[in-house]
């Protein structure tokens, strides 16, 4: 099987054309590929409500074929992707229809996580891209476009490379610390598994502040830091926002929040700095929402407001018996692993529900975490955390279901004991929206009088 780059040179090199089974978001990333999408001519679906429409992916038009019409445009210089979840279930399809005997095929989730941890690609696909990607988010913040954002992007892409002496600097993605078990909401798939703590606890600022000072200590740089479970219970947020906000090793804070627990005072003013962003979910609580929503338009803070949110559904904590190789594909496709690593009450995880699942005592590793030590050097730290980046592998991948394809999904925010029925729709209509808004203003208003 080939490597991403090796295919890419192999069509180069071969001048091949390209058939893409898929027109979703796994053939939307496929087409990125400048080199894929000038010698893509077609898409194939199964639906035929696609087929024989034009769809436009990144500045060019495809026409949608049936699997039975491709068979007119195979030859041996034709290549056939499948950029689908469903790319199992295809390749026996394929196989019925006769197709895979002399036709090149070549499945594109495995492909894309088919590099070695010791590799250049690795490095470019699970560390660079992912850093230039929230980097992108973080010029976004402060509304810088143009060439300047390119100019910053091309200086920043070579900082992380290093030196041409092979010294490459930490430069990490992005992580997540978690400072309370604590949550006012029991949603069903919540991914960081907080209806499960029968006696959920605030982390102590003391120990987040240490941890961060020795997680710092081992890193040059980390793009964003995301303060998740539901932050504004947090009874120390202040202090925690504060430090990073006066942290130059992290570029962008987010928080993530269900909307409906308006912050302290203090920490809403330090929301108001550029270098914060709030990403609120919209789970129904149209009232509360849009109170929070005035509040934060009023002060000026960067936010957004997810809306009819799907969930990828991650399944129970109990084990799946997967085999080594299995395991390596689940990691190595799941994006919590690339990107967000985690950090919770003294310890470093390969990723943030495995930071749950060993508080919830669900599962132990010998190589999933490592506890941030005050007698270690920074440089100790330092190989701890790489080594969970440039890992191939993770134990907590047995016990969860996100890089299962296909992805399976549900609705966000419904509630375990049933009682709390989401609206009908959640993308809140604007005069709704104007109407509630005022409502809180005015409550506001006369609560102050």
């Amino acid at each position: 099987m080939y490597t991403m780059k090796e295919f890419l040179q192999n069509i180069v090199d071969k001048n091949k054309n390209i058939l893409c089974f898929g027109t979703g978001l796994m053939a939307r990333e496929v087409l990125e590929y400048e080199e894929i999408c000038a010698r893509t001519h077609y898409l194939i679906d199964n639906d035929v409500w696609k087929q024989g429409k034009i769809m436009e992916i990144n500045g060019k038009d495809f026409l949608v074929i049936s699997p039975e019409q491709m068979i007119e445009f195979l030859d041996e210089k034709t290549v056939i992707i499948l950029a689908s979840g469903f790319f199992k279930e295809i390749k026996r399809q394929l196989q019925k229809l006769g197709i895979t005997q002399d036709t090149e095929i070549v499945e594109y989730p495995i492909m894309r996580v088919n590099y070695l941890s010791d590799s250049e690609e690795f490095f470019e696909q699970r560390i660079l891209k992912e850093c230039l990607k929230e980097y992108e988010i973080v010029l976004e913040q402060y509304h810088i476009e143009g060439e300047e954002r390119q100019r910053r992007l091309r200086e920043k892409e070579k900082y992380i490379r290093g030196s041409k002496d092979g010294k490459r600097p930490l430069v990490l993605p992005r992580i997540m610390v978690m400072p309370t078990t604590r949550c006012n909401m029991r949603c069903k798939g919540c991914s960081s598994l907080l209806p499960y703590f029968k006696n959920p606890k605030d982390v102590s600022i003391e120990q987040i502040l240490k941890d961060f000072e020795l997680f710092f200590s081992g890193i040059d740089e980390c793009m964003r830091i995301t303060i998740g479970g539901e932050p504004f219970l947090y009874p120390h947020l202040q202090e925690i926002v504060e430090y990073l906000i006066g942290q130059k090793k992290v570029l962008g804070i987010m928080l993530i929040t269900n909307s409906t627990i308006m912050p302290a005072p203090q920490v809403l003013e330090l929301l108001r700095n550029p270098k914060v962003f709030v990403e609120i979910s919209d789970y129904g609580h149209l009232e509360k929402m849009s109170h929070l929503i005035s509040v934060l338009e009023n002060i000026g803070v960067n936010f957004t407001v997810l809306t009819e949110q799907k969930w990828t559904d991650m399944g129970g904590i109990q084990c799946r018996n997967r085999s080594e190789e299995e395991l390596k594909f689940q990691y190595l496709n799941c994006d919590q692993g690339k990107v967000i690593k985690g950090m919770h009450d003294g310890k470093f995880y390969t990723c943030a529900r495995g930071a749950r699942m060993a508080a919830l005592g669900v599962y132990t590793s010998e190589h999933d975490y490592f506890d941030l030590k005050e007698t270690e050097k920074g440089s100790v730290i330092r190989e701890k955390i790489k080594a969970l980046y440039y890992s191939e592998k993770a134990d907590a991948c047995n016990y969860c279901d996100l890089a299962t394809l296909p992805t399976k999904v549900i609705e966000a925010g419904i509630q375990m004991n049933g009682g709390f029925q989401k609206s009908e729709y959640t993308i809140v209509k604007r005069e709704e929206y104007e109407q509630l808004k005022r409502q809180a203003q005015m409550k506001e208003t006369y609560g102050r009088s």
